[in-house]
């Protein structure tokens, strides 16, 4: 490949891929309306599958054990005979209950922000008098017994949230005075119980801390922070960015949340069932236990009182294979990943661009250097492509890293190979095809793939010595016949005499070197070497074909073309060592055979005028043939040109082979050269009565005769010069 060929490919290959790489970060990091939210949606459906492959090869972390969720559901309900919402005092006996067992926190999922279900119930009785009007007192003291147990218990976590308003303004959802007292108004047992939904309305993420909300302590920071914090004994010191260094622990403000599993994978006993076992002194199961209390499984449409704000049911990566999970187990989740460590990290900006130029980089080089090759370029990108999804399975499987698990196959990798792969095809290759499929006419396709598996080296100027077999055809009286016909007619005749002779050549995997006039030179052993005597024997039947070609020709031009006589051909072989190998200039340059093997095949095609044959081949192509093919020695000759004598042969074809013939001619040839004219004379007369039509027994008779008459001189070595080129 010329240098300015090769600058160019290099120079377009960057273009291409810079163009894309720039697009792609400037959507994926960007703000860009539609593109930028259909990426991330991608990006985050395909991140759900690393949780789903997770989960198929056994390797989701173990839930932790230090954390019990106690499920306010259906089966609780029924089992206490009271409908949701409850009266207070029933988790006041819970938290009785489980304080004496030993739980170490005990966190309610539920936010108390109403006085207690026995007030509304009342409420509800007075109808038409305000609140303010009605007593409550059954409620108030519902409320009070709760809030005493919260106040001895001392290790009650309860919920809150924040209200949006506007884009600027919320309203702090908290549990209501009596709680708060409870508390002694510590906000670090309040935590905002705030889930945070991404786009497509799944939870994958969760905030620890909310700046924006610093107004209210109470809704900064969540509720799983809040007992991690206690349970850690670490003091949280917030960042510049808002991370959060919990004791040696860097954690970012918001976290991927690592899910141990399907829903129900955290450990998860019936509300009722869990005050049935700490009243059967079997509540060990709490000790130094954080317990979750929660809504699971429980919809809305049960409570009477519209308290419950949702059906509590959240979709996850894990939503394909199981229910939806609750909010209370979502809770506990957070909490585990937080105490163990185990939260998922989503790689900052600046590594994700090193990242994706690292992508873009590898596959732009690797583009270029096997663009040329599209299919094994394919399978290189593609497994490319792999090897990057292998490795975010992996750091998001052992490492708890999270990189976009698809982007830069689809936003870069793929981009980058089928854009310069439309350019290679479509522009580069276009010129380089059109001469491919030329190069293909003129060579037979086991030689093209030979040559286009040559290095660079092999293709330059030069070439090498090799014992080659070289085929020269002319057609016979070719002159007189353009003088006789018209130039339509001549040229109809030479396209479809050459398309059927290349044809022929190449089905005997023979090299066209060129076609000079109506003549046409081929040679057999070159680029791809072969044995002489596989040379010999397809180039050999490969004159006979062109022979039979041609007699299908001519039926053709007779009744096609018009053409008003049979045309035939002349051919010559040669098997010796020539140079082949790139000829002509850097410019242009042809793969070609010069030497005097090739000049002498040359003339030995020439020497068929003599002898008024058709097919003359060298004596060392004539000892390589096999035995079905039917030879006789004509002569001994010095073709014009050369010093060197060349005993020469013919090839005919197997229907106008006649053994007697030419074993007669044989004899006369022996007899000729031992100077015994008459003898020589006699075998050949007989074989013209065997075969009126016998060119080179006519000939040689003529000679024999002459020499009778004449006799050459003492030193006549038999030898015929041939002065007609």
């Amino acid at each position: 490949m010329a240098k300015s060929q090769q600058q160019n490919i290099v120079l377009r290959t960057l273009s291409y891929s810079l163009l894309i790489i720039v697009i792609s970060l400037a959507c994926f990091f960007g703000h860009m309306p539609v593109v930028s939210d259909y990426l991330h949606d991608i990006e985050s459906k395909t991140y759900d599958l690393l949780f789903i492959t997770r989960y198929y090869l056994g390797l989701d972390p173990k839930p932790p054990k230090n954390i019990l969720i106690v499920g306010i559901d259906a089966g609780s309900i029924k089992k206490v005979g009271v409908p949701w919402p409850w009266p207070r005092q029933f988790h006041g006996s819970l938290v009785d209950a489980l304080k004496s067992a030993g739980a170490k926190y005990i966190v309610f999922d539920i936010i108390f922000d109403t006085i207690s279900p026995l007030s509304l119930q009342t409420q509800d009785v007075v109808g038409d008098q305000t609140v303010s009007e009605s007593s409550f007192d059954a409620g108030s003291e519902d409320d009070g017994i709760f809030a005493m147990s919260i106040n001895e218990a001392m290790n009650v976590f309860l919920s809150c949230e924040a209200e949006p308003l506007s884009k600027t303004d919320y309203q702090a959802i908290l549990p209501i005075d009596t709680y708060l007292e409870a508390l002694n108004n510590d906000v670090s047992f309040l935590g905002n119980a705030s889930v945070t939904y991404d786009s497509d309305n799944f939870i994958r993420k969760s905030k620890l801390i909310f700046p924006e909300f610093y107004k209210d302590p109470a809704v900064t920071a969540s509720t799983a922070f809040r007992v991690a914090q206690k349970y850690l004994k670490e003091r949280a010191r917030i960042q510049s960015d808002y991370s959060i260094k919990l004791g040696m622990t860097l954690v970012p403000q918001e976290i991927l949340i690592n899910f141990y599993g399907q829903s129900e994978t955290i450990k998860t006993i019936p509300y009722w069932k869990a005050l049935e076992l700490i009243y059967q002194n079997k509540g060990d199961i709490f000790k130094d236990k954080v317990v979750y209390i929660g809504r699971t499984k429980l919809k809305a449409s049960i409570d009477p009182f519209k308290s419950v704000r949702s059906p509590d049911s959240f979709p996850t990566p894990y939503s394909v294979l199981t229910p939806n999970f609750s909010g209370v187990e979502i809770q506990a989740t957070i909490l585990g990943n937080l105490i163990e460590s185990l939260f998922i990290r989503r790689v900052n900006e600046i590594s994700l661009i090193l990242i994706f130029s690292f992508v873009a980089i590898f596959t732009t080089l690797l583009v270029f250097r096997f663009r040329t090759k599209l299919i094994f370029c394919f399978f290189l990108c593609l497994l490319f492509a792999l090897l990057y999804i292998v490795n975010a399975f992996i750091l998001f499987a052992f490492g708890r890293i999270s990189i976009p698990p698809t982007f830069p196959v689809y936003g870069m990798i793929v981009p980058i190979y089928f854009v310069n792969l439309i350019d290679q095809y479509f522009i580069v290759d276009r010129a380089r095809r059109r001469q491919a499929k030329i190069f293909r006419q003129l060579v037979p396709p086991q030689v093209a793939d030979e040559i286009e598996k040559m290095g660079q080296d092999e293709l330059a100027l030069g070439g090498s010595k090799r014992e080659i077999t070289v085929l020269f055809t002319d057609i016979k009286s070719f002159t007189p016949l353009c003088e006789r016909n018209t130039p339509e007619v001549i040229v109809n005749i030479l396209n479809h005499y050459f398309t059927e002779m290349v044809k022929v050549i190449h089905k005997h995997n023979g090299l066209v070197d060129k076609f000079i006039g109506d003549a046409i030179m081929a040679f057999w052993g070159a680029p791809k070497a072969l044995e002489l005597s596989v040379q010999a024997n397809s180039s050999a039947r490969c004159a006979l074909d062109m022979k039979q070609q041609l007699n299908l020709l001519n039926e053709k031009w007779k009744e096609l073309v018009g053409a008003s006589e049979i045309i035939n051909i002349r051919i010559g072989l040669n098997t010796d060592v020539a140079i082949t190998g790139n000829v002509g200039s850097l410019e242009r340059m042809q793969f070609s055979a010069i030497g005097d093997g090739v000049n002498v095949a040359s003339r030995l095609e020439a020497v068929n005028k003599v002898y008024g044959t058709s097919i003359i081949l060298s004596a060392s192509t004539a000892k390589l043939l096999d035995r079905d093919l039917n030879i006789r020695e004509l002569d001994r000759v010095i073709v014009p040109g050369k010093d060197v004598p060349v005993d020469i042969y013919e090839l005919i074809e197997s229907e106008n082979f006649t053994p007697e013939l030419y074993g007669l001619y044989g004899a006369g040839l022996d007899n000729y050269r031992q100077r015994d004219f008459d003898k020589a004379i006699k075998f050949w007369k007989e074989c013209l009565n065997l075969n009126s039509h016998d060119k080179p027994s006519e000939i040689m008779l003529k000679r024999a005769m002459k020499f009778k008459e004449t006799p050459p001189p003492d030193d006549w070595n038999t030898v015929w010069i041939v002065d007609t080129k």
